[in-house]
């Protein structure tokens, strides 16, 4: 039980973080994060004195971002007990990124159709980024980046409500996605689709662009699918 705390414990202060945001909503990103990336377990009691030492917050403000984590699915508020993080099952996952391969799939058709020349140019930039971290086999880069490269599409879609849709699904897909990266060998082969919707995005090729995304991302949930849970 030890083993798995380890390099999970108190971390340095991060009460410099804090700005003229309400104070709950500048501490929940780094929690969901910690959540997110493995700091804190599935089944696991968040510790709030140890959060409220390292953000340099009273309780109440602390309360407040748990409740939205609680919103997002990422924890549940057991009376007596305190903030737990979720265990998601594979059917949950499984339904999340269904719905998270309809949206990137519309996202970039709408790209494909409407070509903005920012969203494009960040799109290409990010590729080539993915393309070097791949060739270096740098996986933590890689990841960072197609998270980014994924969510330039979305945004570069030019629809609020789909963007809000997709950074609320992402989350839970990252969470699981963290899961089977820490397992998963990356090589260059993993662009390959990259290649060909980046193609598509440019030619103004929506049916092209839908597809290719599904098809990327169906070997993607197959990969997290497999993996989820162990």
């Amino acid at each position: 039980m030890a083993a798995s705390h380890r390099g999970r414990g108190e971390a340095a202060p991060r009460a410099s973080l804090v700005s003229r945001e309400p104070i709950h909503e500048q501490i929940l990103p780094h929690i969901r994060r910690d959540i997110v990336e493995g700091r804190w377990a599935p089944g696991e009691r968040l510790p709030e004195p140890l959060l409220c030492r390292e953000f340099g917050v009273s309780r109440t403000p602390l309360r407040d971002a748990l409740k939205l984590l609680e919103a997002e699915g990422l924890v549940e508020l057991q009376p007596h007990v305190g903030a737990v993080v979720t265990d998601p099952g594979l059917p949950d996952v499984a339904e999340k990124m269904e719905l998270l391969s309809a949206l990137e799939q519309l996202a970039a058709a709408k790209v494909a159709r409407r070509r903005p020349a920012a969203s494009l140019a960040a799109i290409r930039r990010l590729h080539a980024q993915m393309r070097k971290a791949a060739a270096a086999g740098n996986a933590a880069a890689y990841y960072r980046l197609n998270d980014e490269f994924h969510r330039a599409i979305v945004l570069g879609a030019g629809n609020q409500t789909l963007a809000e849709m997709h950074e609320r699904l992402l989350w839970h897909v990252w969470r699981a996605r963290h899961r089977a990266n820490e397992q998963e060998r990356m090589g260059i082969g993993e662009t390959d689709h990259h290649d060909r919707l980046v193609r598509a995005l440019e030619d103004g090729d929506a049916a092209a662009a839908s597809r290719i995304m599904g098809e990327h991302l169906e070997e993607v949930s197959a990969t997290i699918l497999a993996r989820h849970g162990g």
